[in-house]
């Protein structure tokens, strides 16, 4: 039972230092080792033994939980007590998760799921069995791997005889199908119709009448996009340009700070007033670290941007979002100005 509880705490201590793989991706993979407490009514020889697994997760973005997995774990041969019998129970689980963020790479996780175990030796009151599942945990996103370190505390239920048990697992999760990689909003290329200017006849002149149906200040005889909203800002060719957010992140985060709250607030309430416009939200990186994390990093800072428009009312339908990575730097990368400047988010207007 010590050695039990002493390795608990040392698979504790590693996960509160470390937890959580990208949002970005649509499954997750993740094998993992599991000790169990088992209860004392089932006769084993030994009240704790090993088991091995591999879950498979697929991630939502809309939903109130957060992850749907299946996970499938296979115990070490346990032996009976006062008999020379042994058995290996087979468990196989169907999870709803829940995560909490607590930063930008550490992560709280609730889960609760139903299942069965086999066990293929059954003896006195250690049968084949329903089984209900819940427990608490943490996962760390290992920065520059784009992998997660996983663990959980676990009570287990089964309904024949009443058993219960104390499961703590360790995993490794590894993200699957990436999100957003191509999901860019196609530019809609406005038709353009030219219109004949009527022409007031007088006797010794004619002159033309400029018109300009949608306000925009572009005449529509040179108006690319002839139906842009009422009071906003076009180009010379009357078409809504992109939008600079200016928001800028710290080195390694995706955090948004509190002080582009008003000027996400303005944004999302010009999107309120134009309803015909979607946005396309765009994320960059400096040159720090890896191709492969910064892509991740820039993905999450486009996510974030996008979470909280949707939380000043903007429907998720409107908003896309893609991270360019260290790909499109608009300063150098050699000093610290210039870095800061390239961690940077901002948004194509779409009508």
């Amino acid at each position: 039972m010590k050695k039990i509880l002493l390795t608990s705490i040392f698979c504790s201590s590693i996960i509160f230092a470390e937890s959580d793989p990208s949002k970005t991706y649509d499954y997750e993979i993740t094998p993992f080792v599991s000790g169990i407490l088992t209860d004392s009514k089932v006769n084993l020889d030994d009240d704790s033994y090993i088991n091995g697994g591999i879950s498979v997760g697929k991630n939502f973005s809309d939903l109130f939980i957060d992850q749907v997995e299946i996970a499938y774990m296979r115990s070490a041969s346990v032996g009976y007590e006062n008999s020379n019998g042994n058995t290996n129970i087979d468990r196989i689980f169907l999870n709803a998760v829940k995560r909490f963020e607590l930063t930008d790479r550490l992560a709280a996780y609730g889960l609760a799921g139903l299942g069965y175990q086999n066990v293929s030796q059954e003896l006195d009151k250690h049968n084949d069995s329903a089984i209900f599942n819940y427990g608490i945990g943490l996962r760390y996103d290992i920065p520059y791997y784009g992998i997660a370190i996983k663990g959980d505390v676990r009570h287990l239920i089964a309904t024949k005889e009443n058993q219960n048990d104390i499961m703590y697992t360790l995993g490794l999760g590894m993200p699957l199908g990436k999100k957003y990689t191509n999901d860019i909003i196609a530019a809609k290329v406005p038709t353009i119709e030219e219109k004949k200017s009527p022409i007031v006849e007088e006797k010794t002149e004619i002159l033309p009448v400029i018109e300009d149906d949608d306000k925009d200040g572009v005449s529509n005889k040179f108006d690319k996009c002839p139906n842009t909203s009422a009071g906003v800002k076009v180009n010379k060719d009357g078409c809504v340009e992109t939008v600079n957010l200016n928001i800028n992140f710290d080195n390694n985060s995706a955090e948004i700070k509190n002080i582009y709250n008003e000027k996400l607030h303005q944004f999302a309430n010009m999107l309120k007033a134009n309803q015909s416009m979607t946005a396309l939200i765009e994320a960059h990186t400096d040159s720090k670290g890896s191709d492969a994390y910064n892509q991740n990093l820039s993905d999450r800072r486009a996510i974030s941007v996008v979470n909280e428009l949707k939380s000043f009312g903007i429907e998720y339908t409107r908003l896309k979002a893609i991270g360019y990575g260290e790909t499109q730097p608009i300063a150098t990368n050699d000093t610290e100005e210039g870095k800061a400047k390239n961690r940077r988010v901002t948004a194509l207007i779409n009508q």
